[in-house]
């Protein structure tokens, strides 16, 4: 049973360290233990909330995920630490009498440890256990420290997510009103103007997601300081664009391969991160293009783009839709105008 403890107890904290470097220290997204943390978490705010994106109380699924994470880890450290004290008997004794420490003493131990608090009353009994004091002291240092600083860059990246929010709820608040407030009558270049920040953006947040996944589970309660159905929003207005308006009148094609380059990115990185299989409930609504046509704004033939729209970008529009679902949002967010 000593040896089982010695081995569970290495493997724990072996695997922990692992989960931290992947995590905080790498560019490949969370490990297996911070993956099942943040999943768990997130289902239980999403489930309490009645998987209603504008609930007030799925606002604190992500720093509640990013607790969860740091207690995970700093618990499943103490508790690798504890277990392979628990090996031999003699493994900690009293500093004062001597005497072999008891199994919640060892729990007492091996966290001070790890918090290089060094409280003193209770000691390694020889040499080969105070040199695991030390290598524990100095894992428990680096980190837990480690731990604490992942912080820093997630909320850098939760950050520039809501203002990739904003900016893009910023040029209309429907796919529609966003090409109606960059025509002016000749072309689209007012749109064009703010489309390489909004590349830019977009890039770094699929970046920061990619490195960071759970970012995706930091959620704003209003659909226009929410990425989903701001991304959502690009999208549509991008596919617009694209296949609703003859290309002379688009006018910038470089822009729009970057712009379709970086939306592209963005619905691989989600799809692969979450959506192994996606099977949403609703059915992307095809664009209505009479608000277009009463401003003014050139389109192409209404029954060739509608067929483009409910055939050919399906699987794309299947994915954007998975997207809005496990977020709490619907199609009604994107097109219905909020103000």
């Amino acid at each position: 049973m000593n040896v089982l403890y010695l081995c569970l107890g290495v493997v724990l904290f072996a695997f922990t360290i692992l989960d931290i470097v992947k995590t905080a220290l790498s560019s490949n997204g969370g490990g297996l233990i911070t993956n099942q943390v943040t999943r768990a978490v997130w289902k239980a705010f999403f489930l309490a909330s009645g998987k209603n994106g504008r609930s007030q109380l799925i606002r604190y699924a992500g720093p509640a995920i990013l607790l969860s994470i740091l207690f995970t880890w700093i618990m499943a450290l103490w508790g690798g630490l504890f277990l392979v004290l628990l090996y031999e008997a003699g493994s900690i004794v009293n500093s004062k009498t001597m005497a072999s420490a008891s199994v919640l003493e060892k729990l007492y131990y091996a966290g001070f440890t790890l918090s290089t608090l060094g409280v003193g009353d209770f000691i390694a009994s020889g040499i080969v256990w105070r040199i695991v004091t030390d290598v524990a002291a100095f894992a428990g240092l680096v980190f837990i420290t480690t731990s604490i600083t992942y912080f820093v860059p997630v909320l850098s990246a939760v950050s520039l997510q809501s203002k990739l929010s904003l900016y893009i709820n910023g040029m209309g608040k429907t796919p529609q009103q966003i090409l109606i407030n960059s025509w002016n009558g000749k072309d689209f270049s007012a749109f064009f103007g703010n489309a390489s920040d909004l590349c830019q953006l977009l890039m770094h947040h699929t970046l920061n997601h990619h490195s960071y996944p759970v970012i995706h589970y930091f959620h704003n309660n209003q659909p226009d300081r929410s990425i989903a159905p701001s991304v959502a929003l690009l999208h549509e207005a991008y596919q617009l664009l694209a296949n609703a308006v003859p290309k002379e009148a688009v006018g910038n094609q470089l822009m729009m391969s970057m712009l379709g380059t970086a939306l592209n990115a963005y619905l691989e990185t989600v799809k692969g991160s979450f959506l192994k299989n996606p099977s949403p409930k609703e059915i992307a609504p095809t664009p209505d293009l009479r608000e277009l046509e009463e401003k003014g704004v050139p389109l192409k033939d209404r029954d060739k783009a509608r067929h483009t729209f409910e055939v050919d970008l399906q699987e794309r529009r299947k994915v954007m839709t998975a997207i809005l679902e496990m977020d709490g949002w619907t199609w009604q967010d994107v097109y219905t105008t909020t103000d």
